[in-house]
């Protein structure tokens, strides 16, 4: 009987409830289960499966490898070997067929799985399992097994060659994953009584650093799930790499790529879901876990100890340990690294502006980059708040894709905390940085190109138990239009209406007054929460103003000493004055351009 299912995989995106928007769960029989009752059937949510219980049985190979090695129980050697030796007589049954018939045509095509994508990920696991066993005379004796690695590298390498020289694409995520899984393979041919690994299966590493990662340390599409799923297959591919001969370069590179997610994170770890990408998904978490702990081997400090206890906290029974057990992945002691300092920082390149307390209560991150490829979301300036705890106003990422709810909703503008007119969504935009004080956690950007014949400024400044936002809009026909701001909040919401002003509610921690120039409306209604359960409905705020220009001023108190009772905003026809109470003898005063 064997030990793994005997059909390729398809798709994982397709894995989806078509009526709740969220990722499937078990399997009984040939119907696949929605946690709100729903029974699915068919051939392409099977093959979704089939696709995540291939990854999944190639992740415990690694972990029943790692623990035998760890603890050399006969079990846990048995259970690999018989992993390693099933998939190994599947792999030359299925390969022997040629291309995947399950691909979709934009798709690079695999062989095992529809996407070569999701071949180079099992594929890494696979190699894994067998380099951490070693020449055991079971791997040794196996046809099957050089068969399979053999044509493994065969078809890794003509995945490479289409995808960088037929579609002219080397900076692609895949390529990350293409290149690492090359090196693994190769390393598990050399395990057992293959050639040496050639230096250039490490090469093309740094070269894909030098084409794929921003100046200021973000993968090139500033999304926070393909910046983690590329700096992960960095660090896998490096194995076995002696770290004092690693390049200054890819070093640095890989510092920076860390240093991203140390200043992204929430206060409690939690990392933002900037763009494309799950909202709270086990997979993505175990990958988290593995930069850590990777990291961690590369580099003396990391400074990501909050976002791994975050992250194993929020995992729970489904942490199985995987990364507790990589030790000796590369070769050396850490190389010595100052710990980034966690504070406001600016992202110039991506476009991401961190804001951050002085006690590390609160997080506001500003969007003013480009939208980053087929992975980026119309949400130019949008504004997302994070505590220590609560998800104030987050990112909602986006459900699996093959749901239509990607698209026709979380992408859109209206899923996001920015500025619609007239009811359109923005285009594909960027927006300038045109004021940032790191000391004054105080930034302003633009954008001329988000909204045709729209100027759109929003200036945020970040102090002692406050914040404060300013959002100002022109239209160049000095005609009425609608505009509309949006507010979208991931918790318990509520807006009463106070004089000419709004008092919102944010949950238990956070406390919102609101006030707009001229006449406008903040309407209490119905939205959609973050994408890790598109049905469950949210109260959203939508405010509203009909003319040619408005601005719209918000404070947010975090401190429960601060009272927002007293606040006072002047406006004129060049700025407007915000007059905030605070705990010091004079109360704070901030003036903002218009």
């Amino acid at each position: 009987m064997n030990s793994v299912p005997q059909q390729p995989g398809g798709w994982w995106h397709d894995y989806v409830c078509p009526t709740h928007g969220i990722e499937l769960g078990a399997r009984e029989g040939n119907e696949f289960l929605c946690s709100y009752g729903c029974r699915l059937t068919g051939g392409k949510v099977e093959a979704a499966w089939l696709a995540l219980e291939h990854q999944a049985l190639a992740r415990a190979a690694r972990v029943a490898a790692r623990r035998y090695a760890l603890h050399g129980e006969a079990a846990d050697r048995e259970r690999a070997v018989e992993l390693v030796l099933d998939y190994s007589a599947l792999y030359v049954q299925i390969s022997a067929g040629g291309w995947s018939d399950k691909s979709e045509s934009w798709m690079l095509q695999g062989k095992l799985f529809a996407q070569a994508l999701s071949e180079a990920q099992w594929a890494v696991g696979f190699a894994d399992a067998i380099i951490t066993l070693g020449p055991l005379p079971e791997l040794r004796g196996s046809t099957d097994l050089n068969r399979t690695l053999n044509g493994l590298a065969e078809t890794l390498a003509e995945s490479r060659r289409i995808l960088v020289e037929d579609r002219d694409d080397q900076r692609s995520n895949y390529t990350a994953w293409l290149d690492a899984a090359a090196r693994l393979v190769a390393l598990a041919l050399h395990t057992l009584g293959g050639p040496a690994v050639a230096p250039q299966c490490a090469a093309v590493v740094f070269d894909h650093m030098q084409l794929a990662v921003r100046s200021d340390g973000w993968e090139w599409e500033a999304s926070t799930y393909y910046h983690v799923f590329v700096l992960r297959a960095y660090l896998l591919g490096l194995r076995g790499i002696e770290l004092a001969e690693l390049p200054a370069d890819a070093v640095d590179t890989l510092r920076r790529m860390v240093d991203v997610l140390v200043s992204i994170a929430a206060p409690d770890g939690f990392l933002p879901a900037l763009h494309d990408g799950p909202y709270d998904r086990v997979a993505m978490h175990r990958e988290v876990l593995e930069i850590c702990t990777l990291g961690a081997q590369l580099f003396s400090d990391t400074g990501l100890a909050t976002v791994q206890s975050w992250v194993v906290e929020r995992l729970g029974a489904d942490h199985d340990g995987l990364e507790w057990m990589l030790d000796g992945w590369f070769v050396g002691a850490p190389l010595d690294r100052a710990p980034v300092v966690v504070g406001s920082r600016a992202f110039e390149d991506a476009g991401y502006v961190v804001l951050r307390d002085s006690r590390n209560r609160m997080v506001g991150i500003l969007d003013a980059g480009p939208h980053g490829g087929a992975h980026g979301h119309f949400d130019k300036l949008a504004l997302y708040l994070y505590g220590d705890g609560p998800k104030w106003q987050p990112a909602p990422a986006v459900p699996p894709y093959g749901h239509a709810l990607r698209h026709a909703y979380y992408a859109r503008t209206i899923a996001h905390p920015t500025v619609r007119v007239d009811g359109v969504d923005q285009v594909e935009a960027s927006a300038d940085i045109t004021e940032w004080d790191a000391a004054a956690s105080r930034v302003s950007a633009l954008t001329t190109t988000a909204i045709r014949g729209v100027q759109l400024r929003r200036t945020v400044q970040l102090g002692d138990g406050f914040l404060v936002d300013v959002v100002t809009v022109r239209c160049d026909d000095g005609e009425p239009h609608d505009i509309s701001l949006g507010l979208r909040p991931a918790l318990d919401f509520s807006v009463v209406v106070a004089g000419d002003s709004w008092r919102s509610t944010w949950g238990a921690a956070l406390t919102g007054w609101h006030r707009a120039s001229g006449d406008a409306t903040l309407e209490l209604a119905a939205g959609r929460g973050p994408s890790d359960d598109p049905s469950r409905l949210q109260h959203v705020g939508n405010w509203s103003s009909t003319a040619s220009t408005a601005t719209f001023v918000s404070v947010y108190s975090f401190d429960p000493e601060l009272s927002l009772d007293t606040v006072e905003a002047d406006f004129s026809d060049a700025a407007v004055r915000i007059t905030i109470p605070t705990a010091a003898p004079d109360p704070s005063l901030i003036e903002v351009g218009l």
